[in-house]
């Protein structure tokens, strides 16, 4: 359940965030400054810059639109008004308000997140700059990539299908404000009551679903070391001093010498 689950997820998501890793499991909490380490299909924890002595600030990027998925429209949603009966609901009793939701095809999912956030680094050529520097002296892995930007938020639900004709009721505990219920009413203060063919239902608050990062670049990596040797166990590219003009390099030219490394740009 949960590889079909995930793939349901990745799908739904890379509709909106292609090119973002996801946070899987949905739990997982990724900060700006995580250094991170591919592993099979997704990246697996590896520390911190701070950890490495390089420090970097962070900045605040921006607030990104509400988000409420419902796979083109293969996703029905019915909604209930406290104190109202209504067909088709089993477990939600008349009092409380709920919601219904059914797939109307396999590999479905329903994402809704709300008070979403983009928290990222203010001077990337700074972090490229201190990578090179670390290279040359044999303290960073080129295979390792640092987290640039995570988007962060207040609450969210997730539910996928498992297969076509699935179905789920959600007891709807605090509505986000007055007048009828809608989607992002489903993002926080539900609890789960009767399902069929469900894959995942999972509910939350201060989640960090996606993030990004870069790492060193290849074809630079290919490059320097043709000019200046191959690494050397405990004493990185070369002795003495980083060359000035890698460093400059870094900082005026820095996407020729670090590139973003996302879910699709495997080794």
């Amino acid at each position: 359940m949960a590889d079909g689950a995930y793939d349901s997820y990745r799908e739904a998501m890379g509709d909106v965030y292609g090119g973002w890793w996801l946070a899987w499991p949905l739990t997982q909490r990724i900060r700006v400054k995580d250094v991170r380490a591919l592993h099979r299909e997704g990246s697996v924890a590896a520390g911190t810059l701070g950890d490495r002595g390089i420090d970097v600030k962070t900045a605040f990027m921006g607030a990104h639109a509400d988000l409420a998925y419902d796979a083109a429209g293969t996703v029905a949603v019915r909604f209930k008004a406290a104190g109202a009966a209504a067909q088709g609901f089993t477990s939600v009793p008349a009092a409380e308000a709920g919601a219904r939701v059914e797939f109307h095809a396999g590999k479905s999912a329903l994402i809704v997140y709300t008070g979403l956030e983009q928290t990222g680094l203010d001077d990337v050529a700074r972090l490229a700059q201190e990578l090179v520097r670390r290279l040359w002296l044999g303290r960073w892995d080129a295979a390792l990539f640092a987290v640039t930007d995570v988007i962060s938020a207040r609450s969210g639900t997730v539910l996928t299908a498992e297969q076509a004709g699935a179905s789920a009721e959600l007891h709807i505990q605090s509505p986000a404000g007055p007048g009828p219920l809608q989607l992002l009413d489903l993002a926080a203060g539900v609890a789960f009551g009767a399902s069929s063919r469900v894959g995942l239902n999972w509910t939350g608050t201060d989640l960090t679903p996606c993030y990004r990062g870069v790492r060193i670049r290849r074809t630079w990596l290919r490059r320097v070391k043709e000019e200046y040797g191959t690494p050397q166990p405990g004493r990185g590219l070369a002795a003495g001093p980083v060359p000035p003009v890698l460093l400059d390099e870094a900082g005026d030219e820095t996407w020729s010498v670090v590139e973003r490394v996302g879910p699709e740009k495997r080794p």
